[in-house]
């Protein structure tokens, strides 16, 4: 096994082949996510074979990725549960499939415990729906991009390029800040610095994490953009969204937008993923109030019967 390493734009080469080859829906197999998210969650990786292993931390320890790639996963498992062992853990694996479930329970019968990972659900919708916003449910999403017609009549989107860069960055930082200053009067836990930091990273590396997205604009006001890459062959996975929180019809015009500019660019992709909602209430709301057509459920699991007996660390 090559030592874990930290995520570098240039990786995109050789890791970008082993997360596609098993062709998960699921934002956390996507190399965006995988390097722009890096600092908020330890993301690391290594190679073992023809398989990607990933490793992430939290107040729990650590925790692995199903090891996507090709050929036969039970080496690559041999390999992160030895890295969990040299830390005197058990062997924790998140975001699995039901098929990932199924696969463990026939290959280590009684080994692992699994649970539903409602908080890690991705929310999948027809890109049709989201690009015509059709029907009674969606009919306020209309109604709020009409308001939006009234007060800033001739708004435009445009596909983002490289002199959108700097204007972006700048809306984001005036963004964070007051996001910021919002969420200190309500109090609560908030994961705000971590998003800033990754769509900084986003905006940074555009071209190499080969992000696409769009900025909404009313004369040479920017009024919010969106990025996103293609996580499977039919599903496009949109990675960060930001609006103008203070105009009304701001949020559902880019997320409309770029549903639009997805269907016309890649005609193949039947879906947008919009991530999971990380069990924030307020994010978890604004998701479901688009009807998701499926969540794309997935599981954690942790070993219950492992020898734990200690092991000299090894660097990596």
């Amino acid at each position: 096994m090559t030592p874990f390493q930290f995520p570098k734009a240039t990786d995109a080469a050789w890791v970008k082949p082993l997360l596609n080859a098993e062709g998960l829906a699921l934002c956390n197999y996507s190399f965006p996510v995988l390097f722009c998210w890096q600092h908020a969650y330890d993301f690391r990786y290594a190679r073992e074979g023809d398989r990607l292993l990933t490793r992430l931390t939290s107040s729990l320890g650590h925790s692995y990725l199903w090891p996507v790639g090709e050929g036969d996963p039970k080496p690559a498992l041999d390999a992160i549960t030895q890295d969990a062992r040299e830390e005197g853990q058990p062997l924790r694996l998140i975001a699995l499939t039901q098929y990932h479930k199924n696969w463990l329970e026939a290959n280590y019968p009684d080994r692992f415990a699994f649970e539903e990972a409602r908080d890690g659900f991705d929310y999948l919708y027809d890109i049709d729906r989201l690009a015509d916003l059709p029907g009674k449910k969606l009919h306020a999403k209309r109604n709020h991009i009409h308001r939006l017609d009234e007060a800033y009549p001739g708004w435009d989107w445009t596909p983002m390029t490289q002199a959108d860069i700097a204007p972006c960055l700048a809306m984001d930082a005036a963004w964070h800040q007051e996001a910021l200053t919002r969420e200190a009067a309500e109090g609560g836990l908030s994961t705000l610095d971590d998003e800033h930091r990754a769509l900084v990273l986003a905006l940074e590396n555009r071209e190499a994490l080969g992000l696409d997205g769009i900025v909404l604009r009313w004369q040479d006001k920017i009024l919010g953009f969106t990025l996103g890459a293609q996580l499977t062959e039919n599903v496009f996975d949109v990675h960060f969204e930001r609006a103008r929180g203070d105009i009304q019809g701001a949020y559902p015009a880019v997320n409309r937008s770029f549903a639009r500019y997805i269907r016309e660019k890649y005609p193949q992709v039947r879906y947008l993923d919009r991530e999971d909602d990380m069990g924030l209430p307020g994010l978890r709301k604004a998701k479901e109030s688009y009807y998701p057509d499926y969540l794309e459920v997935n599981f954690s699991a942790v070993e219950i019967r492992c020898d734990l007996t200690s092991r000299p660390k090894t660097e990596g």
